[in-house]
């Protein structure tokens, strides 16, 4: 019996320990789960508190940036303001200008188109009043004095024929001088023509001469040699008796060529031939020929006496 009570009160003890253990497991998930709480309360009020804080400067950075921005758009609205108000006051100022200028232009347009039919106006009047005065002083004269106006007419015809006349003389006389001075000048320009052409004539005239001369010297020449052949013809007949071959004994010649002074036929075999100055044919001691124009030199003679 007391040992069945005795376990029935360990059993007892061992079922009321889970209880114990359970409360106390549960109190400390209380207390940490209330620290726990605590702390992410803690910690979410702090966050919260520099949120805010951080929240409040960005706010006060951003009213600051703001209001700089605000201040700048201002000045440059101003700005931009005062510098289209000076456009436009420019641009105002030009329309007015040329606004103006184009009523100046407009006023004297009409000005001048009025100045110009009242100056119409007044000639016509004046015209008219003229023609008036004019047909009453002409009625009025015809009327009054008929023969003082055939008179004055008569004296202004008389002196309009001595004006007439004496301008006819002045005009004949002024003609006759320009007339004698033209003559005299083209007197002077045919003398100076006929002076260069008979200059030219003269110079034609002395060099037909001078071929003249030349080929009647030649045609002596030609002579002088042609009898100086004889001459030689004659001596070779004389010095050879014809029965040997004698042509070594003759001379070549050159027609119409001079022979030095100086040479011997009969102890000289060289020939020294100079030229004969005609005017058709120039020979040179080699025997060539050099052309010679004479109408360049009558050209050459006219143009410089002409200038």
């Amino acid at each position: 019996m007391g040992c069945a009570r005795n376990l029935e009160e360990f059993s007892f003890t061992l079922l009321q320990q889970p209880d114990v253990g359970g409360k106390v497991y549960h109190d400390f998930l209380d207390f940490t789960r209330k620290e726990r709480e605590d702390s992410v309360n803690s910690a979410v009020r702090e966050t919260q508190e520099a949120a805010e804080r951080r929240l409040k400067k960005c706010l006060h950075d951003a009213y600051k940036k703001a209001e700089a921005d605000k201040q700048q758009a201002l000045k440059e609205a101003r700005l931009e303001a005062k510098q289209t108000a000076a456009r436009v006051a420019e641009a105002r100022d030009q329309l007015e200008a040329e606004r103006i200028e184009k009523l100046t232009w407009a006023f004297k347009i009409e000005k001048e188109e009025a100045l110009q039919k009242q100056w119409e106006e007044c000639e016509r009047i004046k015209k008219k009043a003229v023609e008036d005065a004019i047909a009453a002083t002409t009625k009025r004269l015809r009327k009054e004095f008929a023969l003082e106006k055939e008179l004055a007419i008569a004296k202004a015809l008389s002196v309009a024929r001595e004006k007439f006349k004496k301008r006819l003389e002045e005009a004949i006389k002024t003609t006759k001088e320009e007339c004698e001075r033209k003559a005299a000048e083209e007197a002077a320009r045919v003398a100076k023509l006929h002076r260069e052409e008979v200059l030219r004539l003269e110079h034609i005239i002395e060099d037909l001469q001078r071929q003249i001369r030349d080929e009647i010297e030649a045609r002596e020449m030609v002579q002088n040699d042609f009898k100086a052949i004889q001459q030689d013809y004659r001596r070779f007949l004389d010095y050879t008796d014809g029965k040997y071959h004698s042509d070594y004994l003759m001379r070549l010649r050159k027609h119409g060529m001079r022979y030095d002074i100086f040479w011997d036929r009969r102890s000289s075999e060289d020939v020294d031939i100079f030229p004969l100055p005609t005017f058709l044919h120039n020979y040179t001691r080699q025997g060539k020929v050099r052309a010679d124009d004479p109408s360049a030199k009558v050209n050459r003679f006219v143009a410089l006496h002409s200038t």
